[in-house]
C-alpha cells in the first residue's frame, strides 16, 4: 500500500508538471517570467551555471528578453566570464538604451579593460539621468583617474562625499586624488575623516597609516594601528600593517612582539597564521613562512588555499620534491581548481618540462579564460622560454582579469617590468604610476617607477622616486643600491659612493652590490681598489662562487687572464650550474686566441639553458669565423626552433647561403626578415645587402652599404662591401676608393685578397 501511494504521488507531480509546460507553452508570457523567477532563485542560491541555464531559456521564448540579458549579465559575472557578461549587457543596452544598471555594469566592465574614455562615458549617461546615482559618480572618478584627468576626478568624488558622507571609502578615494594632485593637507584631512566616520574599518585606518608612512611620520603611523586594533582586535591585515611598519624601520623585535599579540589574540586562526606567513615570506624569510603555514595547516588540515600557499614557498626555494609530492596531493583533493592546475603546469615548468607546462597552462585558459593567475603564468612561462610576444600578450590578458584582485599588484608589476626588457620604459612608467596610485607605500613599487624613469633619463625625477623608497625602507640594501646607480648616473660621485658601501653594510652578503661597487670604482679609475674590495669578500667567503666569478672579472678587465681563469674555474667548480662562470670562461680563451676551448665552455653554458637562442647564435658565429659553415649552421637552426624571429640567427642562415651561393632567394626574404626586425644594426643591413650583391642587385645594394659605411666608418668589411658592389655597378672610382680605405683598415683575409684582384682589375 505504501509502495502504491508512492507512486501515485510520483505521477500526480508529473502530471502537474506536464500541464504546467502545457500551460506555459500557451503563455508564453508566464513560461519566460518563471524561468527569470527560476534563474533568480538560483542566484540567490549562488548556483551561478544553473542560473544562466535558465535565463537563456526565457530568452529562447523571447529573444527581446531585457531584464533576461541583464541577470545574465549577472550570472556570468558571477562565473567571471567577462566576454559573456559584456555580450549580454551589450544586448540589454541595445534593447533598452535607459537601462541605466545594464550601463553601470558595462561601463564597470571598460574600466576593468582600461578603456577609461568608455567608462566614462557611460558614467556621464547615467549622471544626465540621475544626478545623483552614487555607483556612476564613483565609476565616473575611476574613469577620470584612469585618463589621468585627476581634477575631474576630484569633482566626481566630492560629489560621492557628498552622497554618502558616511562611507568611509568614498573619503579614501577623494584622498587618493588628492594625492596625486600632491595636495598634502588635504589628502591627510580625507582620510581621518575615513577612520573617524569608520572607526571599525579596517582599510580606512590602514591608508592613513600608510599615508603618514608615506610621509615619515611612523608614529603617527603606529598609533593609528593601535587605535584601529583596539577598535577591531580581530582585524588581523591592523597587525600585520604594524609590523611591517616596524620591520621597515629595523625594529625587529618589535615586529615579532605584534606578531605574537596577534596569534594570542586568534590562537586557532588559520588565517592569522597564513597572514603571518605571507608577512615573512615578503621579509624572504621563507623557513618562518613555512613554519606558519603549517602551524595554519594543522588548524585547518583540509584548507587548499594553506596547501597552495606552501606549495608556493617550496617551488620559490627550488624543495621540487616537496612541491611535488604536495602537487600529487592536490591534484587529488582539487582536481578542477584552476589555481590546483596552474601549480602543476609551475611545478612542470620548474622541472624543466616547458613544452608540458605551456601546454598545462594553456589548457587552465582555455577551460577559465578569464582566470588571471593562468594568464600570468602562462606568461612567466612564455617569458622564461625567450617567447616574449606571446608573454606580453598574456600578461596583457591577465592584467583585464585582475582588475581589483589580489592579483593587479603582481600582474602590473610584471607588466612594467616586461616593457623594461622590452626597450619600452614610457609604457613601464604607465604601469609602475598606477601601481604607486594603488599602493603608494610600497617602497618596490616606487623603485620600479624610478627605473622605468632613469631609463629615459629622466635621472632627477628617479632620484626623487628612489629617496622615497629609502624613507619607506631605510633598512634596504637594494633601495640604497638603486640610489647609489642614479647618483652614479648623475654624476654624483661621493653620494653614490655612500650608497653602495651603505649598500654593502647592511647587506655584506651581497655579491650584487658587491660588483657593481667594483665595477663603479673600475669606472672611476680606481681599479686597485676595486680588486682590493673583491679580494677582501673573496677571502672572508672563500666557497661563495660569485665571489670569485666578480674577483675573475676585475682580473679580465685589467687584462690579466690567467689569473682570471683561475677564479673562473674556481667559480664553477664551487657552483658547476653557474651559466656566467662558463660564459665569461669562454670570453679568457677568445681573448687568448683560443677559439676551441672557448667554444667548450660555452656550450658547457648551453647545455645547462639549451633554450637560449643568443647563446646558440654565439656558437654559430665562432664556428663561422673558423670556416666551419656547416656547424654555424646547425647552431643558427638550434636558435631558430626555439625562436624563429631571432633576427641575428636569421641574418646569419642568409649570409651562409650567400656565401655558399645557394637559395640565394629564400636567402633574401630571410635578410629581408631580419632587417625588418632589427632596421637599425648595420651588419644585419650588411647582410641584406650581399645577399643583394650576390644576386648581382647592385643598385639595391649600394644604399645598403652605404648606410653601413655611414653608421659605422671604421668597419673595413663594410667598405669592402661597398668598394666591390660600386665596382659591379659600374661606379670605378668611386668603389676603388673604398676598397684601398678597406685594405688600409686592414682587412682580414680573403676578403683583401678579393679586394686586391678586384682593384688590379678595375686598374
Amino acid at each position: 500500500m505504501k509502495t502504491k501511494n508512492k507512486f501515485t504521488t510520483v505521477a500526480i507531480i508529473l502530471i502537474s508538471a506536464a500541464l504546467l509546460l502545457n500551460s506555459c507553452a500557451r503563455d508564453p508570457e508566464k513560461a519566460k517570467a518563471k524561468y527569470l523567477a527560476l534563474g533568480q532563485s538560483y542566484m540567490k542560491k549562488a548556483q551561478f551555471a544553473a542560473a544562466a541555464i535558465e535565463f537563456r531559456n526565457a530568452l529562447r521564448l523571447d529573444p527581446r528578453f531585457v531584464d533576461a540579458y541583464y541577470q545574465l549579465a549577472q550570472a556570468d559575472l558571477a562565473q567571471r566570464d567577462w566576454s559573456a557578461a559584456y555580450a549580454s549587457l551589450e544586448k540589454a543596452v541595445d534593447l533598452d538604451s535607459s537601462r541605466l544598471d545594464a550601463r553601470l555594469d558595462r561601463g564597470r566592465l571598460y574600466l576593468a579593460a582600461r578603456e577609461f574614455d568608455k567608462a566614462e562615458a557611460e558614467a556621464q549617461f547615467i549622471l544626465n539621468q540621475e544626478p545623483n546615482n552614487v555607483a556612476a559618480s564613483q565609476l565616473l572618478g575611476a574613469a577620470l583617474i584612469g585618463s589621468k584627468k585627476s581634477d575631474q576626478a576630484l569633482t566626481a568624488f566630492s560629489r560621492v562625499v557628498e552622497l554618502r558622507p558616511d562611507d568611509a571609502s568614498a573619503y579614501v578615494n577623494l584622498a587618493l586624488v588628492e594625492l596625486s594632485l600632491n595636495r598634502i593637507p588635504e589628502a591627510e584631512q580625507h582620510l581621518k575623516r575615513a577612520v573617524a566616520v569608520d572607526p571599525k574599518s579596517t582599510q580606512a585606518s590602514i591608508d592613513l597609516a600608510n599615508f603618514f608612512r608615506l610621509h615619515n611620520r611612523m608614529p603617527e603611523a603606529q598609533q593609528v594601528l593601535q587605535d584601529a586594533v583596539n577598535n577591531n582586535p580581530d582585524g588581523i591585515p591592523l597587525y600585520i600593517e604594524g609590523a611591517s611598519i616596524l620591520a621597515s624601520q629595523g625594529k625587529k623585535d618589535e615586529a615579532e612582539a605584534v606578531l605574537q599579540k596577534l596569534q594570542k589574540q586568534l590562537p586557532s586562526s588559520a588565517d592569522a597564521a597564513m597572514a603571518i606567513g605571507d608577512f615573512y615570506l615578503a621579509l624572504n624569510n621563507s623557513e618562518e613562512a613555512l613554519s606558519q603555514y603549517r602551524r595554519a595547516l594543522s588548524d585547518s588540515p583540509k584548507n587548499i588555499e594553506i596547501k597552495k600557499r606552501l606549495f608556493d614557498v617550496y617551488l620559490s626555494t627550488n624543495q621540487t620534491q616537496l612541491a611535488a609530492a604536495l602537487d600529487q596531493e592536490l591534484m587529488k583533493d582539487a582536481p578542477k581548481d584552476v589555481l590546483v592546475r596552474v601549480a602543476h603546469g609551475r611545478l612542470l615548468l620548474a622541472q624543466g618540462n616547458s613544452s608540458k607546462a605551456i601546454d598545462q597552462l594553456q589548457g587552465v585558459v582555455a577551460d577559465d579564460v578569464d582566470s588571471p593567475q593562468a594568464h600570468y603564468f602562462l606568461a612567466m612561462a612564455f617569458e622564461q622560454t625567450g617567447a616574449t610576444a606571446q608573454a606580453s600578450s598574456e600578461l596583457q590578458a591577465a592584467l583585464k582579469d585582475s582588475n581589483d584582485s589580489p592579483m593587479l599588484p603582481i600582474v602590473l608589476d610584471a607588466v612594467a617590468r616586461l616593457d623594461l626588457t622590452l626597450g619600452n620604459p614610457a609604457d613601464a612608467q604607465t604601469y609602475a604610476s598606477e601601481l604607486i596610485q594603488k599602493f603608494p607605500a610600497n617602497p618596490a613599487n616606487h623603485q620600479l617607477l624610478a627605473q622605468a624613469l632613469a631609463k629615459q633619463r629622466r635621472l632627477s625625477e628617479a632620484e626623487a622616486q628612489i629617496l622615497i623608497a629609502k624613507q619607506l625602507a631605510p633598512n634596504n640594501p637594494t633601495v640604497h643600491l638603486n640610489l647609489a646607480e642614479i647618483y652614479s648616473a648623475e654624476k654624483k660621485w661621493p653620494e653614490a659612493q655612500k650608497e653602495f658601501e651603505a649598500s654593502l653594510q647592511l647587506d655584506p652578503h651581497s655579491t650584487t652590490s658587491l660588483g657593481q661597487f667594483a665595477d663603479f670604482m673600475v669606472a672611476r679609475n680606481q681599479s686597485a681598489n676595486a680588486t682590493a674590495l673583491v679580494q677582501h669578500y673573496v677571502s672572508a667567503n672563500p666557497n661563495d662562487a660569485s665571489g670569485h666569478q666578480i674577483l675573475g672579472a676585475q682580473y679580465f678587465g685589467a687584462k690579466n687572464y690567467s689569473a682570471a681563469q683561475t677564479e673562473f674555474e674556481r667559480a664553477i667548480q664551487l657552483d658547476p650550474n653557474n651559466m656566467l662562470a662558463y660564459l665569461r670562461l669562454g670570453k679568457v680563451f677568445e681573448a687568448t686566441g683560443q677559439s676551441r676551448p672557448a667554444i667548450a665552455q660555452y656550450q658547457k653554458a648551453l647545455d645547462l639553458q639549451p633554450k637560449h637562442t643568443p647563446l646558440s647564435t654565439m656558437i654559430g658565429n665562432l664556428y663561422l669565423e673558423q670556416g666551419d659553415l656547416k656547424t654555424a649552421r646547425k647552431y643558427y637552426d638550434q636558435a631558430l626552433s626555439v625562436d624563429p624571429n631571432f633576427p641575428i640567427a636569421i641574418a646569419n642562415i642568409a649570409w651562409l647561403d650567400a656565401q655558399e651561393g645557394q637559395n640565394l632567394d629564400v636567402a633574401l626574404g630571410m635578410a629581408q626578415k631580419a632587417k625588418s626586425l632589427m632596421p637599425e644594426v648595420p651588419s644585419v643591413t650588411d647582410t641584406l645587402g650581399w645577399v643583394m650583391y650576390k644576386r648581382g642587385s647592385y643598385d639595391s645594394a649600394v644604399p645598403l652599404f652605404q648606410e653601413c659605411v655611414q653608421k659605422s666608418p671604421d668597419t673595413a668589411t663594410f667598405r669592402f662591401h661597398l668598394g666591390m658592389t660600386l665596382l659591379a655597378a659600374g661606379q670605378k672610382a668611386k668603389g676603388k676608393e673604398q676598397l684601398e680605405t678597406a685594405l688600409r683598415m686592414n682587412l682580414d683575409a680573403p676578403d683583401s685578397e678579393q679586394a686586391r684582384t678586384a682593384l688590379s682589375r678595375a686598374n
